[in-house]
């Protein structure tokens, strides 16, 4: 039985500067993200233009923390790379902490034992 760790991605365009394929690039790639950390409850994306930069803003929702990455660039995909780029690396470290977390460390003891024993 195959589990589906699908979550809902909000796209919020602002002064139509990105069209129907950067939205759905964004979307594919967010779905990737799913590798890096499974436990993605949603994902809000806010597009915008301003004069001659676009900006992008990720925010990704994990139970107890909201994972957020800004970016702005007068080239429109370097700006979602970017933004994307930069919410995988928090999600690789979040994940890296709560593994490490979970490990739990051993130690070797040695007894030694004496050879000769006084009676």
């Amino acid at each position: 039985m195959e589990k589906n760790f699908d979550f809902n991605v909000t796209i919020t365009s602002r002064n139509e500067g990105f069209g129907e394929g950067h939205k759905e690039k964004i979307t594919k790639q967010l779905k990737k993200l799913k590798k890096y950390y499974s436990h993605i409850v949603d994902a809000n994306v806010i597009l915008d233009k301003q004069n001659s930069s676009f900006k992008v803003e990720i925010s990704l929702h994990v139970p107890g923390l909201v994972i957020t990455s800004r970016n702005e660039d007068f080239d429109k995909i370097k700006a979602i790379d970017t933004a994307l780029e930069k919410v995988k690396t928090q999600l690789k470290k979040l994940k890296s902490k709560v593994v490490d977390h979970r490990t739990v460390q051993t130690t070797d003891v040695v007894i030694e034992k004496d050879s000769e024993e006084t009676l």
